[in-house]
């Protein structure tokens, strides 16, 4: 059915919308048992999500209409053979698990199956194709992983374990421990291990790309681009940053450009590789080569980062590679990235050690190096593991990674968020969103912070019905919004389709009023400043009037810059040129 638009406050509950409504849960029924047949699992789970938040605007007077698909009936758990043993290409149904999810909605009306089930399913799909990273990812994914049979469970510990998935072994061994079933000797003397920093050299690889030679001073130079990465699959896939390869799939990139990768036992054979999946938003991608690695790194879901951990950095800084630089995490939640957040580490890196593992003292991934501040020592940045965890699956489906988006820029204000831009023709547009609405629960989950949200859009695919609770002229107002493509840009996007001057308070922090407007001025009042942003911090206040001198959007340096002449009220309406400037990708919309 097409994407779903304009269902403002009071249009699901509304006794002459109620047939309206009914065909909302009946289309989205009937695509989500046609999706799950077809073995197109995420988009099922797409449709599951958005009937449960359809469900949560039902009436506790009305009850659900009833509705009108085949019904499916439940099987009993198969054999999952091995991806090589595995025969045929017959869907493998789980069984139906008793208990219930926490997640609100779980128990839909009409549904014969629980969100486990799709989980599930879609884990043991991506098993019999061999990919066992990803389902492996999707089976730690399910809701309900700590009510699923051990019959269910013990194939992936064995995935686990051959994968050297350190975090996943733990996560299934105490599942079945809880569940008072028994751990296999072969995880628990996997769990006794210790890892060797040396060991896991064996499994990073520099990656070059060769761009041909460049011009300068009427000399050709060799245009290489050098870089880190490290495995993660025995197929040969690896992890590295999108900056590293962009040139591969940049479409604005004019030339030559070649990707190779050189293994530490092996320094003088450069093996070609190929770009799999990308994500440009949060600097990742995944490669292909044709070897067999070493030593895999496991991806886990590392949340409780706490500065004052020692950190090791390993990588191929100026092409040398194999070398490993130790340090402290810094400190985390540094805002970097437009989505999540960064960890700040003072592992010596340089040039080389891009899409590098950083890892803890105990040999588990933390973070993906990623940046530095060239001015400052050892001022370093690494792309969080929890983050990578978000797109590990979609990385290997071909080509960029799709995130959703509201299209909402956002202010933090006194434990909240609030709306300060509203993209015209958005999903949030159309559902009646404003710019002043305080946002407080995503799906019925509270926000107080980006970082949450965020975290919470992520976890969701694009086309997904989402539950919005805002709070208006102190006002609760509900409404349901169907997530977007994020553009990579989401301030060009928007410059696009706006006036520059809508974005001020996302983009600087200052809500302003247009005056007056003529070929040679355009005059200004701030009527209001967000605390902590740059107009607060270069000494704005509310009703200070001005004058716009200049505009300009920086590509190359990605940076938005304002030039003023303002008449500050406490400088004594004096007038005075000022420049504003700020990132062309800022960390605050959703």
């Amino acid at each position: 059915m097409p994407r779903l638009l304009g269902l403002d406050e009071g249009v699901l509950t509304s006794p002459e919308m109620s047939g309206f409504r009914a065909e909302i849960i009946r289309a989205l029924q009937t695509e989500l048992v046609g999706l799950r047949d077809d073995g197109q699992y995420e988009q099922a789970i797409s449709r599951w999500k958005s009937l449960a938040a359809v469900y949560a605007w039902q009436s506790d007077s009305e009850p659900a209409p009833e509705p009108e698909q085949p019904e499916i009936d439940p099987v009993d758990p198969p054999d999952t053979p091995r991806p090589e043993h595995a025969q045929g290409n017959e869907p493998i149904r789980s069984p139906e698990f008793e208990g219930r999810f926490s997640e609100r909605g779980n128990e839909l009306s009409g549904q014969h199956f629980q969100l486990d089930t799709l989980y599930v399913e879609w884990a043991q799909q991506l098993r019999r194709d061999g990919n066992l990273v990803a389902s492996l990812q999707v089976l730690l994914r399910t809701p309900g992983l700590g009510a699923l049979e051990p019959e269910i469970l013990l194939p992936y510990l064995h995935d686990a374990i051959e994968l050297n998935h350190g975090f996943a072994v733990e996560r299934l061994a105490d599942v079945l421990t809880r569940n008072g079933s028994e751990v296999p000797a072969e995880a628990r003397a996997f769990l006794d291990n210790e890892y060797q920093l040396s060991d896991m050299l064996a499994g990073t690889a520099t990656i070059l790309v060769d761009q041909g030679i460049r011009i300068r001073g009427g000399v050709g130079i060799r245009d290489q681009v050098i870089g880190s990465g490290f495995f993660i699959d025995p197929r040969g896939y690896l992890i590295t940053n999108y900056h590293v390869i962009r040139s591969q799939v940049d479409p604005r990139h004019d030339g030559f450009s070649r990707l190779f990768i050189r293994l530490p036992d092996n320094r003088s054979v450069r093996i070609p590789a190929r770009v799999i999946g990308y994500d440009e938003i949060l600097d990742i991608a995944l490669l292909k080569a044709e070897v067999e690695p070493e030593y895999l790194f496991s991806v886990p879901d590392v949340q409780a980062l706490r500065p004052g951990s020692v950190v090791f950095a390993m990588g191929s800084p100026g092409g040398l590679s194999s070398s490993i630089s130790s340090g402290i995490i810094s400190a985390t939640g540094r805002r970097y990235l437009q989505l999540g957040d960064a960890m700040q580490i003072d592992a010596a890196l340089n040039p080389g050690n891009s899409g590098g593992p950083v890892v803890h003292g105990d040999g588990t991934l933390v973070g993906v190096a990623f940046a530095g501040i060239a001015q400052f020592e050892n001022v370093n940045f690494a792309v969080p593991s929890r983050w990578i965890q978000h797109i590990l699956v979609d990385l290997y489906t071909e080509g960029q990674v799709r995130h959703g988006w509201l299209g909402l820029g956002l202010q933090p204000v006194r434990n909240a968020l609030e709306v300060v831009y509203v993209l015209p023709g958005s999903s949030a547009a159309e559902a009646g969103v404003r710019p002043g609405d305080r946002i407080e629960r995503i799906d019925g989950v509270p926000v107080r912070d980006l970082v949450s949200a965020q975290d919470l859009i992520m976890g969701l695919p694009v086309e997904t019905l989402v539950s919005l609770e805002v709070t208006r002229d102190g006002q609760p107002h509900h409404t349901l919004v169907s997530l977007a493509d994020r553009p990579v840009s989401p301030v060009e996007y928007a410059l696009e389709r706006d006036r520059e001057t809508a974005l001020f308070g996302a983009l600087f922090g200052m809500n302003v009023q247009e005056l007056s407007s003529s070929v040679w001025r355009r005059d200004f009042r701030v009527e209001r400043v967000f605390p902590g942003t740059v107009a607060d911090e270069t000494g704005l206040s509310a009703q200070d009037p001005f004058s716009l001198q200049d505009w300009i959007v920086d590509t190359d340096n990605r940076v938005a810059i304002l030039r003023i002449a303002i008449r500050p009220r406490r400088a004594g309406f004096i007038t005075r040129g000022i420049q504003l400037a700020a990132l062309l990708d800022p960390d605050n919309f959703i």
